[in-house]
């Protein structure tokens, strides 16, 4: 029986090149190089668009590639820090959870871990790891020690707000920089789309205009297939 393919996309050898790069600092550097080519040679033209709109594109979604490089770069930071934070919020609700057994005993302690916004999940009971819901639950857990009268222990008050004051300041910082980053992933890959439109055009009119001598030519625009 055949089958048809619903979603149908372009198909290219692993192991063919082409005369246009994917990876978007090599496509960054050709199309500032094809840019730099076009106004040398004004003898060639494209009805849609002028070279000195195309420049425009090119110096655009080279400001967004590096300002999207270098917003990412400091994710690695909070992600790091968010780590270590949940290391110690782990180790806080096991504390919790040996204060109740002391306090009510290992029968009835998880009656009460509910007030801490601890879950039972795959048999063990643990505050949930979506970080979302772990800012959500500090004001729970802190006033669920103030109920149960473990404000002064180790893991009390003071740690639990510390936990809370530095969760919600790195993850939020974490939050903004995905929201900047997503931004300027859209950004770049409209302006890529549009840069890789002119260059598949300024190829076929290269072809077109040196039938014998394109492949040269391409060259010199600085279509070299081979270095990408």
């Amino acid at each position: 029986m055949t089958t048809i393919d619903e979603n149908p996309v372009d198909k290219k050898s692993p192991n063919k090149t082409t005369n246009i790069p994917d990876k978007d600092a090599d496509f960054s550097i050709i199309a500032k190089y094809v840019s730099d080519s076009w106004h040398n040679k004004p003898q060639i033209t494209l009805v849609y668009i002028l070279q000195t709109e195309f420049a425009l594109l090119v110096g655009r979604y080279g400001s967004v590639l590096g300002a999207r490089l270098s917003t990412g770069g400091d994710r690695p930071e909070f992600t790091n820090k968010l780590d270590n934070l949940d290391v110690d919020i782990d180790k806080g609700i096991s504390a919790i959870k040996v204060y109740l057994s002391f306090k009510y005993g290992r029968k009835d302690a998880p009656s009460y871990y509910a007030k801490f916004a601890i879950v039972k999940k795959n048999k063990k009971y643990i505050l949930p790891k979506d970080r979302n819901i772990r800012m959500e639950s500090f004001d729970r857990i802190l006033a669920a020690i103030v109920e149960q009268e473990f404000e002064d222990f180790d893991y009390g008050t003071d740690f639990w707000t510390n936990i809370k004051n530095n969760y919600d300041t790195d993850l939020g910082k974490a939050m903004n920089i995905d929201g900047s980053v997503s931004s300027k992933v859209g950004d770049k890959n409209v302006l890529k789309k549009e840069i890789r439109r002119v260059l598949n055009s300024l190829i076929k009119v290269i072809k077109g205009n040196y039938p014998e001598t394109y492949k040269a030519e391409l060259r010199s625009w600085g279509f070299q297939k081979e270095k990408y």
